[in-house]
């Protein structure tokens, strides 16, 4: 066919086209497997909408049937600009949702749970008896809650600090079930217990090691650390503290942390008798530097039912 020897003449040392319109199809006469699909029309400005064919081997192969040709009127450019716009949000929210779902899955593995044990699975934001002491408290851990995405991406977290029984656990552990319910990956433990997983690994029937277990405390979406101080630190406890904190604090992720401890005597905890408070001192500053403090500081309502 003599159209067709000229398209194979004229793209003879450039770039090989590799579709073709129906239009193009028709006019030029390439050869097609199955007929090609109808024209649509533009909704804004009625111009005609072809359909591509793959050319392979000289023929067109198959058609693309999914969609014609996109408009180049002006309403069209600026609907598949918001359609784009819109398809890329789904597809980075989808991406976001499988990698949650994979990094919950490690927590599982490695750690068996997020941490919060059966005494706790009941601490959300609906339990938690709101009164005139603790309301500011609730009304920031709420808003903590609801507006993470914010919170994570600014690498945000809290210091819930006080005295005994005044609901700093019970207002960490429900910001901690309100992002679980959304599939965020969240780890919620005291110290003890943070520690304590970390020591399992040196166990010699252990399938997972000290590494494995740091990356996933370092890497978590939120890091909750219930009780911090309440263990006086050793030589051994106090670097391991110290490389989870930092890293998360270079890597903007954030932690919430809860303790009985004002700053000097925290520090003074987490200080391995006769050590260097230096390390210690800079992780608690950066803290202070990255976290809202709320200071929760009245009765132990325990002692008072």
């Amino acid at each position: 066919m003599p159209e067709l020897e000229s398209l194979n003449s004229n793209q003879a040392g450039s770039e090989v086209k590799t579709t073709y319109t129906s239009k193009e199809v028709l006019e030029l006469g390439i050869p097609h497997k199955e007929p090609p699909p109808s024209p649509e029309t533009c909704k804004y400005c009625g111009n005609p909408l072809y359909y591509e064919g793959i050319f392979f081997m000289n023929c067109i192969a198959l058609w693309r049937r999914s969609e014609p040709q996109r408009c180049s009127c002006e309403k069209a450019v600026a609907y598949w600009k918001r359609h784009d716009a819109e398809e890329a949000q789904k597809q980075q929210e989808e991406e976001a949702a499988e990698r949650d779902r994979q990094f919950n899955d490690k927590i599982r593995r490695l750690l068996k749970n997020s941490g919060i044990k059966k005494r706790f699975a009941t601490r959300t934001f609906d339990t938690f008896i709101v009164n005139k002491k603790n309301k500011k408290a609730y009304a920031a851990a709420l808003k903590y809650a609801e507006e993470f995405e914010i919170n994570f991406s600014e690498g945000k977290g809290i210091n819930f600090e006080g005295t005994y029984g005044t609901g700093k656990t019970h207002l960490a552990v429900a910001i901690a079930l309100e992002l679980m319910k959304k599939g965020k990956p969240v780890i919620c433990k005291t110290s003890i217990d943070l520690l304590a997983d970390i020591k399992k690994t040196y166990d010699r029937d252990s399938s997972y090691d000290e590494h494995q277990v740091m990356k996933v405390y370092k890497d978590v979406s939120l890091l909750i650390i219930d009780d911090l101080g309440k263990e006086q630190c050793t030589d051994w406890s106090m670097p391991i503290i110290y490389s989870i904190l930092n890293d998360r604090y270079e890597e903007m992720k954030p932690t919430i942390i809860t303790t009985n401890y004002n700053e000097d005597m925290l520090i003074q905890r987490l200080t391995p008798k006769g050590g260097d408070s230096s390390n210690i001192e800079a992780i608690i500053s950066r803290l202070r530097e990255t976290n809202t403090v709320i200071t929760m500081v009245w009765d132990d309502y325990r002692s008072e039912n």
